[in-house]
């Protein structure tokens, strides 16, 4: 055998142990990644269709006519106020530093203290537990601020481990909805939106609801007061026009009862009949969402405050004048329900990528 042969030779026994190294390589993680998502699919979080959260034989009446106050807001999870872009709506961050997220809930709470008289708060993306706002338990924190009203709380995103983005993974979150109330419920409950994404990014993704609260009122009927913060990022919107008739059949099937339905919180869409303008603030027509004028019958109410946006992309910071801004927070109301007031308070998105919107209710005979 000459020279160039044993090179030959040489060079093959060599490519061998590198494919059989890559081959390994790639059983490894195969492997990891297979009981990665084993392990998460097995302990995924899998809510009931109705979760009862409280039930009480003595509960609160609520007077026909007389005002009814509600704020809702979603609020983040204090950890996107008005200097932050975030790496999912196409920023590169996923938190600020602890000390900004402690800085938000103090504005969060100031804001909530301040306006102590709603008889409602609606709070979406409100943290329990999670690696992105630092572990701070936000229900306990609120509870002291709002210590005059009853808490009802629905998890809709509890996953052990977020995995995206791979330089600083979201990790752990337990998260979801907080109603405040002055008056206490005969019944709140956790109403499970039966969609979801496919396999395995359903895994990591929220499990969406509303939050459901019920009170007897002096015409002996129920307000049903539902707190909600519907899909977003499902690209072609299948997963919002599910739930927005999931939800069409609930609310309807409640009035047609004679009980009358307020239904507040974040729908990442947009009311019916809204002009795109923010007194030249831009308008963000990514992803953008209508609902249809055929969801309801044509005497529900939508209602929202078309001269203030509720809500601004996070890709850079916010700018105003600059920003594109939206309208997705709003309320819908039966037919029984009459209107005082609606206004969205602009904070400059100040404390996070939301403003609130409160609003005064009265039912009617």
């Amino acid at each position: 055998m000459n020279y160039l042969e044993h090179i030959v030779v040489y060079i093959r026994q060599c490519m061998k142990k590198i494919i059989k190294a890559l081959a390994l390589l790639l059983f490894v993680i195969l492997l990891f990644v297979s009981g990665f998502l084993l392990y998460f699919t097995l302990s995924d979080y899998q809510p009931e269709s109705r979760e009862l959260i409280s039930a009480s034989e003595k509960s609160d009446t609520i007077r026909i006519g007389e005002p009814l106050r509600i704020i809702t807001w979603n609020i983040g999870y204090a950890g996107l106020d008005k200097n932050m872009d975030f790496f999912y709506d196409g920023g590169t961050k996923v938190r600020p530093i602890e000390e900004q997220v402690k800085r938000n809930l103090d504005g969060i709470g100031d804001y909530l203290s301040k306006n102590g008289d709603a008889d409602f708060f609606l709070i979406q993306e409100i943290d329990e537990e999670a690696k992105r706002s630092y572990y701070i338990n936000q229900i306990d924190y609120f509870n002291s601020i709002l210590y005059q009203h009853y808490p009802s709380y629905a998890m809709n995103h509890n996953v052990q481990f977020v995995p995206e983005p791979v330089s600083d993974p979201m990790g752990k979150v337990r998260s979801g909805l907080v109603t405040y109330s002055r008056h206490f419920p005969i019944i709140a409950e956790r109403n499970a939106f039966p969609f979801n994404f496919s396999w395995p990014l359903r895994i990591f993704m929220h499990d969406r609801c509303f939050l459901s609260m019920r009170f007897p009122t002096s015409n002996g009927k129920e307000l049903v007061l539902i707190n909600t913060h519907n899909s977003g990022f499902d690209r072609n919107g299948e997963l919002r026009k599910k739930e927005l008739g999931y939800f069409r059949n609930f609310m309807t099937e409640e009035y047609d009862k004679g009980n009358y339905v307020i239904v507040g919180g974040d729908f990442n869409q947009c009311p019916l009949n809204i002009k795109t303008e923010f007194c030249g603030q831009p308008f963000d027509f990514v992803d953008f969402h209508v609902i249809p004028d055929t969801l309801l019958p044509a005497d529900w109410k939508y209602v929202f405050d078309n001269a203030t946006p509720s809500n601004r992309r996070v890709d850079t910071s916010y700018k105003k004048g600059e920003t594109k801004t939206t309208l997705i927070d709003f309320f819908i109301l039966s037919p029984n329900v009459l209107v005082d007031s609606v206004k969205c308070d602009d904070l400059g998105f100040e404390f996070s990528d939301h403003n609130p919107v409160k609003a005064t209710f009265r039912l009617t005979e």
